[in-house]
């Protein structure tokens, strides 16, 4: 049996080199929801929350601080990617473009 992944690895989208990475993990139930809740909790997209984490990581394997690892502005790419918790585009405008039912 195939992993999950891997028609779309063979399949997917093209794109230029460098200009993406795609990680595919398998995480247990219980990894997952206190990865997603942490996340949620700082109010970040899950991949931010997950890079951020991993060059804290890297950064302490090295002895030295994250900004000394990548560049300042791409950093704060990172921290600054906030999650709009607004509610799906149905539930915030659906009730606004209604039309009054003809009697």
């Amino acid at each position: 049996m195939n992993a999950p992944g891997v028609q779309a690895k063979k399949t997917g989208k093209r794109v230029k080199r460098g200009k993406c990475l795609q990680v595919m993990t398998y995480p247990r139930k219980r990894s997952k929801a206190l990865l997603v809740q942490a996340a949620r909790d700082l109010g970040r997209p899950l991949s931010s929350f997950m890079i951020l984490s991993s060059l804290m990581a890297a950064a302490k394997l090295r002895g030295c601080e994250i900004q000394e690892l990548i560049p300042r502005d791409e950093l704060e790419q990172y921290r600054a990617a906030r999650v709009d918790r607004g509610g799906s585009f149905r539930a915030t405008r659906g009730s606004v473009n209604r039309r009054p039912k003809s009697t």
